[in-house]
């Protein structure tokens, strides 16, 4: 790297910002010099390759494993659950059938709207809807 130059522009700027401008330069090119001493090192791809040949000969995380089981299983279980809140809680199920399954994209503002509700209370009554579904699928887990 070569040294330091100091840039004049000529008296159409400032004398301050001439100044500032190669303050800042010069703080720069000490940062990439400072940089390039204490760089870590850094491996390539064809470096992780040769000691990682093929993702799939990797080891699966089975904490990971049993988290997704235990996911799919819950997904299977959201009918039942979202006919229980349609049961016990028809309102919330409205809100979060035009939320989540609405053929077009849909706000909470926009439910607030056609449902004369705050947007603050859409989304309050949207989180206690997936509470109560969360609690209505953990309830089926335990009945198993």
């Amino acid at each position: 790297m070569t040294g330091f130059f100091y840039m004049h522009f000529g008296d159409d700027v400032p004398q301050n910002i001439e100044k500032e401008y190669n303050r800042l330069l010069l703080h720069e090119q000490y940062l990439e010099k400072k940089e390039q001493k204490y760089r870590i090192q850094t491996a390539t791809f064809d470096d992780v390759i040769t000691v990682c040949p093929d993702p799939a000969t990797l080891p699966i995380n089975e904490i990971e494993l049993e988290r997704e089981r235990l996911h799919n299983e819950r997904l299977k279980y959201l009918p039942v659950a979202l006919n229980l809140l349609k049961a016990d809680y028809p309102d919330l199920y409205r809100l979060i059938v035009e939320y989540y399954y609405a053929e077009t994209k849909t706000t909470m503002a926009d439910l607030g709207k056609r449902h004369g509700l705050t947007t603050e209370t859409v989304r309050y009554r949207i989180k206690s809807a997936k509470e109560k579904l969360k609690i209505y699928i953990i309830m089926h887990e335990n009945e198993e």
